[in-house]
């Protein structure tokens, strides 16, 4: 057995299961046989691990594989535990730009959670949002002001929805756009899952100076649902992604990558 496949055989089934996320998200779709035979470990290892993917609603799963999924729709308690220093890392990393006496414009996403607790504590911001949790980590900011927009309560993005809420986002002019994603497809669009949460972007994005986009490595490549707006819209990506292959076309478009 080879130096790399022993390395591969050692790793945990959560450290598995990471890495066929990505390549799932990526190529669209993997084979138990390969994976397997690339991972040194047995097939009903790795059927495991599809399983629970699977069961998880990261991959669709079908005889020999799983493919990517278009529409996971995941609980946000179930999507908050997944790539949870990875988020914290990105969070770090955007929350490091920003400005004293800067007006934030941001949405729901567990990333931008990790983001607004990364904000310096000495650091004056005002933070208006559509979403609860991005809210209730807000106030504890000492010098942060909090502004949570009213409408419709959209249960798998937790944050409010409806002609109210775009009539209010459309009023606004903020410093930045800081936006969670659920995927940026291979045209290099930004996605989502929920249209709801695709038309908030979008308004949020336009009532803003600039867009600060946080997606971790497995949204690359990923094509959710719901159209938000061109990648080429974002001033800034800050991921955790360095091999994907669609980071050098999203380079090549000019765009301020940051790699954490």
């Amino acid at each position: 057995m080879s130096e790399e496949k022993m390395d591969a055989a050692s790793l945990a089934p959560e450290e598995r299961q990471a890495i066929i996320l990505q390549r799932v998200n990526s190529t669209g779709r993997v084979i138990a046989t390969a994976l397997a035979a690339e991972f040194g470990v047995s097939e009903d290892s790795i059927r495991r691990d599809l399983r629970d993917l699977s069961d998880a609603g990261l991959v669709q799963r079908f005889h020999g594989g799983a493919s990517r999924l278009v529409t996971p729709a995941l609980e946000y308690q179930r999507r908050e535990a997944l790539g949870n220093e990875e988020k914290q890392l990105i969070g770090r990393a955007a929350a490091a730009t920003i400005p004293a006496g800067s007006t934030l414009l941001v949405d729901s996403s567990t990333t931008i959670v990790h983001f607004i607790r990364s904000l310096p504590a000495t650091l004056p911001v005002r933070v208006v949002t559509t979403a609860i949790d991005v809210a209730a980590a807000a106030l504890e900011h000492p010098l942060a002001e909090v502004i949570l927009l009213g409408g419709r309560l959209n249960k798998l993005t937790r944050s409010s929805t409806g002609a109210a809420t775009v009539e209010a986002i459309r009023a606004l002019r903020a410093d930045f756009c800081v936006l969670g994603t659920c995927g940026i497809d291979d045209d290099l669009v930004v996605r989502a899952d929920d249209y709801d949460d695709a038309f908030m972007k979008a308004a949020m994005m336009k009532a803003s100076n600039k867009t600060l986009l946080l997606a971790s490595s497995e949204k690359l490549g990923r094509a959710a649902t719901h159209e938000v707006a061109p990648l080429s819209a974002v001033s800034s990506l800050f991921t955790d992604a360095h091999d994907n292959p669609i980071l050098k076309r999203i380079e090549e478009l000019g765009l301020d990558v940051e790699k954490v």
